[in-house]
C-alpha cells in the first residue's frame, strides 16, 4: 500500500467540507483503507495523555493551516473544525454502544434473575431509578419497557422542566398498567407550569391513556395548563380514590363540577391548593358543593387550601360525609368557626378526628377552645 500523503488528504477533507450537504462518495473512496486508518488509530501504543492531546492539537493546526491556504477562505477552518467534532461524536457513540455491550454480556451471565421477575423489581422501583437501570445496558432496558415498570409514574420534579414527549412517552408505554401518576414542580414557580396544556390533551386524544383504570393523581403547579385540558384529563378518570392538585389556582368550582359528573365516583382522598396567589382564590357556590357532597360518600380526607369558602359551605363540607376523618381548611379567610359549634352538637358521632385551621384570621379563639375536646384535635394559628 502507498504511504498516505498528507497533503492529499487534507485536500480530500477539505473538498468533502465545500459541499457539506452531498451524500455522494468519492470516487476514490476506499472503505478498506478507511478502515485500516481508523484501526492504526485505534491501536496506537499507550503514551501519557497530555502527550496524546499535543499531537491532537498540532496536527489539527497543520489541516486547518494548510486547508486554509488551499482554498484561500479563512472560513474553511470553522467547517473543519465542526466536522471534526462530529468524528469526534460518532467515536464516543460507537464506543458507548460497545460499552452496553460488554455490559449486558457481563449482565447476561451474571444475572440470576429471570425476565419476568427482573420486571417484576423494576416495577416497584421509582420512575427515576427506573431510568437509570435501563441505561445500564441493552438486557435491562428491554426489561424496563414492559409496561408493568410504568404503572407508577413519578414525574414530579424540583425546580427542573419536564419535558411534554417525556410525559407522553411514559404514559403510552404504561398503557393499561397505569396505576398512579405524579407529575409536576414540586417546588411552585410563577414561571409556569413544568408542562402544557397541549401536553395534557396529548395525553387523553393520541396516546391511549386508560384513566379508567388509574387510582392516583398528583398534579403540582397547574400555572399554564389550562382549565379545560384539567377537566378533561379529570373527566376520562372515573375511579380514581386520591386527587392532589397543588396551585389550582381559580377554578375550585369546575373541578368540583368535572367530578360530580361521575356517578361512580369513589374518590377518598381529595387535596387542593392554591399556593401562589397571595390573595385566596374564589370559592364555590352552595349547590356544587351539595353535590359534590352527595357524590362522595368514601371521602376520607378533604384538604382545601387558600380557598374564599363561606361559612355556610364549610359547614355543609363538615357535615355530609359519613366518613370523614381529617379535614384541612388552611388560608380560608372568611370563616369565623360558628359551624364548630354546629358540629359539636353532632357530638361524638361526627367522624371528624383532626381539623386544620391555620391562617385564617377571622377565626374566633373562644369557639374554637369551647368546641375543642379529647376526641377531636382543632389546630389553629400559622
Amino acid at each position: 500500500m502507498d504511504t498516505p500523503n498528507p497533503k492529499r488528504q487534507c485536500c480530500d477533507a477539505f473538498s468533502s467540507i465545500q459541499s457539506p450537504n452531498s451524500v455522494t462518495i468519492a470516487p476514490d473512496f476506499n472503505q478498506n483503507d478507511f478502515d485500516s486508518t481508523i484501526s492504526s488509530f485505534l491501536l496506537l501504543p499507550d503514551s501519557p495523555y497530555n502527550s496524546i492531546g499535543c499531537s491532537f492539537d498540532r496536527v489539527l493546526g497543520q489541516v486547518l493551516d494548510s486547508a486554509s491556504k488551499a482554498s484561500g477562505d479563512d472560513s474553511v477552518r470553522d467547517r473543519l473544525i465542526d466536522r471534526t467534532g462530529k468524528l469526534a461524536f460518532l467515536l464516543l457513540e460507537s464506543t458507548k454502544r460497545f460499552s452496553r455491550m460488554r455490559a449486558t454480556h457481563y449482565n447476561y451471565n451474571s444475572w440470576s434473575l429471570p425476565d419476568d421477575l427482573t420486571i417484576k423489581v423494576f416495577s416497584g422501583l421509582d420512575t427515576k431509578s427506573l431510568m437509570q437501570a435501563s441505561a445500564c445496558c441493552t438486557m435491562f432496558r428491554k426489561c424496563s419497557i414492559d409496561p408493568l415498570c410504568y404503572s407508577h409514574i413519578d414525574l414530579k420534579m424540583g425546580g427542573k422542566r419536564i419535558f411534554d414527549e417525556i410525559v407522553c412517552s411514559m404514559i403510552h408505554k404504561a398503557g393499561t398498567e397505569l396505576r398512579s401518576l405524579k407529575l409536576g414542580r414540586v417546588i411552585s414557580s410563577r414561571k409556569g407550569s413544568s408542562f402544557t396544556s397541549t401536553c395534557l390533551t396529548s395525553v387523553i386524544r393520541n396516546h391511549g391513556f386508560n384513566g379508567g383504570l388509574l387510582r392516583s393523581l398528583q398534579l403540582y403547579n397547574l400555572v399554564s395548563t389550562g382549565t379545560k385540558s384539567l377537566c378533561a384529563l379529570l373527566s376520562v378518570c372515573p375511579n380514581l380514590t386520591d386527587l392532589m392538585i397543588a396551585n389550582l389556582k381559580k377554578i375550585l368550582e369546575q373541578v368540583l363540577k368535572t367530578l360530580t359528573k361521575n356517578p361512580r365516583l369513589i374518590i377518598e382522598r381529595l387535596i387542593l391548593q392554591n399556593n401562589i396567589d397571595l390573595i385566596p382564590a374564589s370559592g364555590v357556590s352552595s349547590s356544587t358543593v351539595e353535590a359534590f357532597v352527595t357524590s362522595c360518600p368514601s371521602l376520607t380526607t378533604l384538604k382545601l387550601v387558600g380557598f374564599g369558602l363561606k361559612e355556610e359551605t364549610v359547614r355543609n363540607l363538615a357535615e355530609g360525609f359519613p366518613k370523614l376523618t381529617y379535614m384541612n381548611l388552611t388560608r380560608t379567610p372568611g370563616i369565623s368557626g360558628r359551624f364548630l359549634r354546629d358540629l359539636r352538637t353532632i357530638g361524638r358521632d361526627s367522624p371528624i378526628k383532626t381539623l386544620i385551621l391555620r391562617d385564617c384570621h377571622c377565626l374566633d379563639r373562644d369557639v374554637t377552645s369551647e368546641v375543642a375536646d379529647g376526641g377531636r384535635e382543632i389546630i389553629i394559628g400559622k
